[in-house]
């Protein structure tokens, strides 16, 4: 983690150095977010608190010096949960020679089509310590290379760091019942911390047809769970090789999703190595003018399926999911959502429903409810059978 953390640094440097000097364009801009979340019912464990409340703030500097661009963006967060922290999620350099584009830092990816899960995204490790249901991306140390190739976009990614998930404390809710160490962790197979990891990505259109086609070759950012010596969960991270691909195809008003992937080298929930299949397949559709009505609707079903079936190391091993937006189209951006997800093999369900406004120039509000039920059938979801729960968020921008 400390090189990690002097990758970043070197990366800050650079953008300082860059505002030594003159420069073409410079913009200052953020967000900061107040989050207070409240849980329905008693906690399943001893040590879980009822009440939350977190503040992060993320200041953004962009500078534009000729052909270079640099962003930097730290994060600082602190709460009652321990969920606090402080890192830089983006800090990177780019620049382009001819027809080719060069980023270094730490960067943050989206691969994907669907709503419910994105089996394809895989670049980004992940930040829990808010709660296994409330994950944030953390900055991947990345070297990226693009180009337009034929009517595409080609990017070749090398990892030289891999940065470990942080996980939940004693106090947060949306835990496991033992908890994982943030301080160690395991390498399967002679791997470690230190091994580059490289991906390939290749994305473009066709009239209406949006594609990606990835490669990824490195270290896993989804860990198989060991007992260790201080009765703490010591996640373990092992080489895996994955081939993805991503699809969406307009119709009209109709949208067809998918995503698909292969996967070797990732351990099942019982802790074998077993090559999978895995995707999600869903529909959109938007309906504009309900009524007519200045409000637009879009409806959205998917399922996810795993050829592990109950073994498959994530919940979204025979899932369906449907839900809908309406969009108030005002001046206020108001936005309603309503998304259900059934696990068919155990019948569990989440309910999320969510509301959310502009207040004024600067200022937005989002309200959520995230229920919760037969968690208790599902072994990979039992711990959070306890936790819905309510939340209000006021965000401010600048």
């Amino acid at each position: 983690m400390h090189i990690y953390s002097f990758f970043i640094f070197i990366a800050f440097h650079i953008s300082a150095l860059n505002m030594a000097h003159a420069f073409d364009y410079f913009e200052q801009y953020g967000n900061s977010e107040l989050k207070v979340t409240g849980f329905i019912e008693e906690p399943s464990y001893s040590g879980q608190n009822d009440i939350f409340v977190t503040q992060q703030i993320e200041p953004s500097f962009f500078i534009e010096q000729g052909s270079m661009e640099t962003l930097v963006k730290p994060r600082i967060r602190v709460g009652n949960n321990g969920a606090g922290r402080a890192d830089l999620s983006e800090a990177h350099v780019s620049f382009s020679n001819q027809n080719y584009d060069f980023r270094i830092g730490s960067i943050i990816e989206f691969w994907g089509k669907t709503e419910s899960y994105n089996p394809s995204d895989i670049v980004n490790s992940y930040d829990y310590t808010s709660g296994l249901a409330n994950s944030e991306k953390l900055g991947a140390p990345a070297f990226k290379l693009s180009s337009e190739i034929f009517d595409g976009y080609a990017s070749f990614f090398l990892f030289p760091l891999f940065v470990e998930n942080t996980y939940p404390g004693l106090s947060s809710r949306q835990r496991l019942q033992t908890l994982v160490s943030n301080d160690v962790a395991n390498f399967a197979n002679n791997a470690s911390g230190n091994d580059n990891s490289f991906a390939l990505r290749y994305e473009g259109y066709y009239e209406d047809l949006d594609y990606g086609v990835s490669y990824f070759d490195g270290i896993s950012r989804e860990p198989f769970f060991i007992l260790g010596p201080d009765a703490r969960l010591l996640p373990e991270y092992a080489p895996i090789h994955q081939i993805g691909i991503d699809v969406q195809y307009l119709l009209g008003d109709l949208a067809f999703k998918t995503e698909m992937v292969n996967r070797s080298g990732q351990r099942n929930v019982n802790g074998v190595l077993k090559n999978y299949n895995a995707g999600v397949f869903g529909l959109e559709q938007s309906i504009y003018g309900i009524k007519d009505s200045e409000y637009d609707l879009i409806l959205i079903g998917e399922i996810a399926v795993d050829s592990r079936g109950r073994n498959s190391h994530t919940p979204f091993q025979r899932d369906l999911s449907a839900g809908g937006t309406i969009l108030f189209n005002d001046i206020d951006d108001s936005e309603l959502n309503l998304f259900f997800t059934r696990d068919l093999s155990y019948t569990s369900m989440s309910t999320n429903f969510s509301y959310s406004t502009r207040l004024n120039d600067v200022f937005t509000i989002e309200t959520k409810l995230n229920l919760f039920s037969n968690f208790e059938k599902d072994s990979s979801q039992a711990p959070l059978v306890q936790d819905s729960s309510a939340s209000i968020t006021i965000n401010y921008n600048w």
